[in-house]
């Protein structure tokens, strides 16, 4: 049985070897290639296929969908704020330096912004789920930047770290549940700005 178990990790070790190292031939393609970035084509930064990478794609077809998606996205308008806000959020949960709650406890949301923000996410939810699951990323990033309003108005107005241990958990939960719809598709968090 123990030989059983050691070929099943020394298995998964080789298959993450594997993927490490056909990740950065994609890196190179990516970012050293020709020399020249195709015609129709945004250039891709480093930043760019690291946030994408963080999501560990399971093809290079999936990776440059994503990747194609993430160009489109940082045109927007709202792309430097979200992203900013993203940082923010790796930062605040990073430092929180404890497991968020699964679920936000809808009783414990007090400030208008949390709920509103808490709304707006429960109401795209789903879709984004669904543009993801059917690798239509570029339409579940154009949803996820209609968010821009509520979270630049929850961190304007909203304490996350609040002296009320439930209320400080609730407001993490939430945070991690926003940044979550957004590393299904990339970790916006590792872009500039």
């Amino acid at each position: 049985m123990a030989s059983a178990t050691a070929n099943v990790t020394s298995a998964a070790a080789l298959a993450a070897e594997v993927y490490d190292f056909l990740m950065e031939r994609l890196r190179a393609y990516y970012l050293e290639g020709a020399g020249a970035t195709p015609p129709g084509r945004a250039t891709v930064t480093t930043e760019m296929f690291d946030a994408v990478l963080a999501t560990r794609p399971a093809s290079s077809v999936d990776f440059d969908a994503r990747l194609k998606a993430l160009s489109t996205f940082l045109e927007l308008p709202e792309a430097a704020s979200l992203t900013t806000a993203n940082k923010r959020i790796s930062n605040i949960l990073r430092k929180a330096n404890t497991t968020p709650p699964a679920e936000v406890d809808v009783l414990r949301l007090h400030e208008e912004a949390e709920v509103r923000l808490f709304d707006s996410m429960r109401g795209m939810r789903d879709a984004v789920a669904a543009d993801t699951a059917r690798r239509e990323y570029t339409a579940a990033l154009g949803r996820l930047a209609l968010l821009r309003p509520g979270v630049d108005t929850f961190f304007d107005k909203v304490m996350v770290m609040d002296e009320n241990p439930q209320l400080r958990a609730n407001r993490l939960s939430l945070l991690a549940q926003l940044r979550g719809l957004f590393t299904g598709i990339a970790d916006v968090s590792r872009l500039p700005g």
